[in-house]
This record gives C-alpha cells, sequence and structure tokens, in this order.
C-alpha cells in the first residue's frame, strides 16, 4: 500500500499543483463554507474551515486509517489527524482509490462536492509538515485548514438569494 511521505515545500511546489482539491459529500459542504466572498457560480469563491479527521472512512467499504501517513511525530495532541487533499484535479485512480467515485459522471450526482484551494495558501497558512503521496497524489496536511478557496456546488444555506 503507498503511503504518504514527507515532502519539503520546494518539491511540492515543483509538482506543479496550482491548487489543492479536497471532497466532501455535499451534506457537508454547509459545514466547510464560512462566509461566500465571490458571485455564486461554478466554483464559488469563498472562506472555508476543514475540520481534520482521523484519516479513516466507509467509502466505498474501505477503512483508511493514518497508517497511510509516514508521520515520526508521536507527541502532538493531533496525531493521526489529517486533512487530505489531492494535488491538482484528482485522476480516474484517485477518485476511485480513496472515495469510491467516478469520473464518468459529475461528482455532485454522486453525492460530492468539491473545495479548490490555491496551494500558496495552503503554504502561506500552515506551518507544519506536508506529506505527499505519488499514486493518486495525495497531499496531506496535519490538521485542518482554515482561509480562502472555493467550493462546487456551493451549498444551499451559502447561497445568496
Amino acid at each position: 500500500m503507498p503511503i504518504a511521505t514527507f515532502i519539503p515545500r520546494i518539491l511540492l511546489r515543483q509538482l506543479g499543483f496550482s491548487a489543492l482539491y479536497h471532497y466532501a459529500p455535499l451534506e457537508a459542504l454547509e459545514g466547510i463554507v464560512t462566509r461566500v466572498t465571490g458571485r455564486p457560480g461554478d466554483w464559488t469563491d469563498c472562506e472555508l474551515r476543514l475540520t481534520a479527521s482521523p484519516g479513516w472512512s466507509w467509502a466505498g467499504k474501505r477503512l483508511f486509517r493514518d497508517y497511510s501517513v509516514l508521520d515520526f511525530e508521536l507527541k502532538l495532541k493531533e496525531r493521526g489527524v489529517y486533512t487530505y487533499f489531492f494535488g491538482g484535479l484528482p485522476s480516474r485512480w484517485g477518485l476511485y482509490k480513496n472515495l469510491n467515485l467516478s469520473k464518468a459522471k459529475p461528482i455532485e450526482e454522486q453525492g460530492w462536492g468539491a473545495v479548490r484551494v490555491p496551494l500558496e495558501e495552503v503554504l502561506a497558512r500552515y506551518a507544519g509538515p506536508i506529506f505527499y503521496r505519488a499514486d493518486d497524489a495525495a497531499v496531506v496536511i496535519r490538521g485542518g485548514y482554515e482561509g480562502p478557496g472555493a467550493v462546487h456546488p456551493l451549498p444551499i444555506k451559502g447561497r445568496r438569494g
């Protein structure tokens, strides 16, 4: 099983990702968007709060735990609590492996939405180590992310009328 390992920031930049993408069930988007800052559209600019998880889920009848991240820090309270992104738009393999989603139809028809965060915003707002898993271009950070980004689709609560 491929695991995410530490990657220096300069090497992450050299991979050429302009944005990181985090996928979440549609019902979770309402809690991720803290404030709409742009006009509603295909991607709507927002202030976001991504809360870290212990790295496991039942998505696709798979059980993921934090053993998918090679993190040697054992003393942290947030040990094993990570936020996962795709570096750039996810591949067919990345969507299937992690979320059991198909690229053949829109993600919202499959009950999911996406958050897009510029890579430089994550690097500016997050001081901890960054981990990378090459087989699916997963970028992993300890803890959560709060800051600007965009969401697709905009949850009903966040729509301006």
